[in-house]
């Protein structure tokens, strides 16, 4: 929305989204990886011809150097998205959201260790890490998008992407997260016998509110992000779990 409090002013087909991106790029990374297995050797060399495009074009239009972040883009008001665009600096939506770390997933960008410094220290600055995880804005809204609330799809490809990378501090980062994220999912686990779709990242053991509906539980990628931060950090022996060092 281009107001972030009146819903008639949603924009969807005027942004060209930094997640998104990445997300089609991992697509078409993982066809050639799938292709290249089988020998599809065609199919590979048209997705790798994709993926280099695409990844030349986040390099391009999202990445903001004095931010270290990568940036969603307003195409221009009264303009197809299927003219020609000149890029314009002041078209970068300078908001702070975690969608604008996602990149660092890609092994495309974790194995750049220069990114990787830039990216960390903006993160460490950016105000979105939480007592419990990593904000989704830093919007107060009111609506489950925004800050306070913490999603688990987020958390991961964060995390996944510091842990992968070759920096000590990264690396830290990341399993600092991880801890965080774990110990508000069992916290709250433990008080409503639940896992929840979304957690609020400035109380540890809360969960998350605000959007259309009711707060739904269960819940896949929760459980999945859990158990997917276990099995690669574990949980430290010398580190109590529970809010403000109680134990539960």
């Amino acid at each position: 929305m281009r107001n972030t409090s009146d819903f008639t002013t949603l924009a969807i087909t005027s942004i060209l989204p930094v997640d998104l991106n990445i997300f089609i790029l991992k697509m078409e990374l993982d066809i050639v990886s799938m292709a290249q297995i089988v020998g599809d050797n065609k199919t590979a060399e048209s997705f790798l011809k994709a993926a280099q495009a695409r990844k030349a074009a986040i390099d391009s239009v999202f990445w903001n150097e004095e931010n270290g972040q990568w940036l969603d883009y307003w195409i221009s008001n009264g303009t197809s998205s299927q003219e020609c665009q000149r890029w314009k600096a002041s078209n970068q939506n300078n908001n702070t959201f975690a969608s604008n770390f996602v990149p660092i997933w890609i092994d495309l960008f974790n194995s750049d260790t220069c990114i990787v410094e830039k990216v960390r220290k903006s993160f460490q600055s950016s105000g979105l890490l939480g007592a419990a995880g990593i904000a989704t804005s830093l919007t107060r809204s009111g609506e489950q998008w925004d800050f306070p609330n913490g999603w688990a799809p987020l958390q991961h490809m964060i995390v996944e992407g510091l842990g992968k990378s070759g920096s000590h501090e990264a690396k830290s980062m990341a399993q600092d997260i991880a801890m965080r994220w774990i110990n508000t999912n069992y916290v709250a686990y433990k008080e409503t016998g639940a896992m929840h779709e979304k957690y609020n990242v400035e109380k540890c053991g809360d969960i998350g509110g605000g959007g259309e509906y009711i707060p739904q539980t269960g819940f896949g990628w929760s459980n999945g992000v859990v158990l997917a931060f276990l099995e690669e950090f574990g949980w430290p022996a010398d580190l109590k779990i529970g809010c403000n060092g109680v134990m539960l």
